[in-house]
């Protein structure tokens, strides 16, 4: 009988340790949180968000938070987050009964140069949470461009006359004259019979002594999948640079980067022979903006590229100055 008692006193004694080692709001409960993609990688040609999601088991039991550092790109350069990052740091609030998290990565085109690769670590979590086996993570962006075909007609010159540069595409002005006269303008499409934008240093009367040399830069176009791209576009070129012009490469240009994604002097370039003559090859003593027909670009199948459009004048500004004019820019894959 002794024997019984106690068997019923000892098992009495566990169940009541048992009872008082229990929350009932949960609160001892760790969640453990992970990324729930170790690896982002992106190809894309418009730079979409990215939402980087972690997965918290079992569901939070409180509010909390978790911290991620990101190595590897600039802030505020080469993406942003939200919510918004501190430094390196992102830090992401949880509420009670979450099992997710997530932020969202955006990439800025101006600062990725074409590609990105950023580190995300998860380094510490809130109460509640703890961190689990994947705590590491890495985004790959590739921009590839935009897809073909490319079919630009200035039209926006009729809507506003003051902003010819259409939007993706670039004015790069590489040396300017005193009197600030290179530069891309809507060319007038009832002269012209078609929509075009120009360029002309000339200032009359001016004794300016610099140079100047203006690019019209497409945007990055994506070649990678195409069999047979080609490049036309109507061209005009009025007037011949004199005897002693500073240019060896001469007032006109038509160039091709496959490295360009922000800066024109930090890619490589080089002349498109075929652009080249398209444009030498129109009469300079008469306005006659043509077509030049379909310039063969297969040499560039599985590249993304830029196309440079390049305008050069001597100095004084009045006396050595030409125009060039370009319209109907088309890149397709035939």
């Amino acid at each position: 009988m002794k024997n019984w008692h106690y068997l019923i006193l000892s098992l009495f004694a566990i169940s009541a340790l048992t009872f008082m080692g229990c929350d009932d709001d949960g609160d001892d409960t760790i969640s453990t949180v992970n990324f729930t993609e170790d690896i982002y990688n992106l190809t894309t040609s418009d730079l979409s968000p990215i939402e980087v999601e972690l997965a918290i088991s079992p569901a939070a039991t409180q509010d909390s938070e978790i911290e991620i550092e990101i190595s590897g790109a600039d802030a505020g350069v080469a993406f942003s987050t939200d919510p918004a990052i501190s430094g390196t740091t992102v830090v992401i609030p949880v509420q009670s009964g979450a099992s997710t998290a997530s932020f969202t990565f955006t990439p800025i085109e101006a600062g990725i140069e074409g590609q990105l690769t950023a580190n995300l670590m998860l380094t510490s979590t809130g109460p509640g949470l703890t961190t689990g086996i994947t705590i590491e993570s890495i985004i790959t962006i590739v921009d590839v461009g935009a897809d073909l075909p490319l079919m630009e007609d200035f039209a926006g010159c009729e809507e506003d006359p003051q902003q010819p540069i259409p939007d993706g595409w670039t004015e790069a002005v590489i040396q300017q004259n005193g009197e600030g006269s290179a530069t891309w303008v809507c060319g007038d499409a009832n002269f012209l019979g078609s929509n075009a934008v120009q360029v002309n240093a000339f200032v009359p009367g001016s004794a300016d002594n610099m140079s100047s040399e203006v690019w019209l830069v497409t945007p990055r176009l994506n070649l990678t999948e195409a069999t047979n791209p080609v490049l036309s576009f109507d061209v005009d070129r009025r007037f011949d640079p004199t005897a002693d012009f500073p240019y060896p490469e001469g007032a006109y240009d038509v160039l091709i980067s496959t490295d360009y994604s922000v800066s024109v002097e930090n890619a490589t370039w080089q002349r498109f022979e075929a652009g080249h003559t398209a444009i030498a090859d129109n009469d300079p003593g008469v306005d006659n903006l043509a077509n030049t027909g379909d310039l063969d670009l297969s040499a560039y199948n599985g590249e993304v590229i830029a196309i440079a459009f390049v305008y050069r004048a001597g100095a004084p500004a009045s006396f050595d100055a030409t125009i060039l004019r370009v319209g109907n820019v088309s890149v397709t894959d035939n």
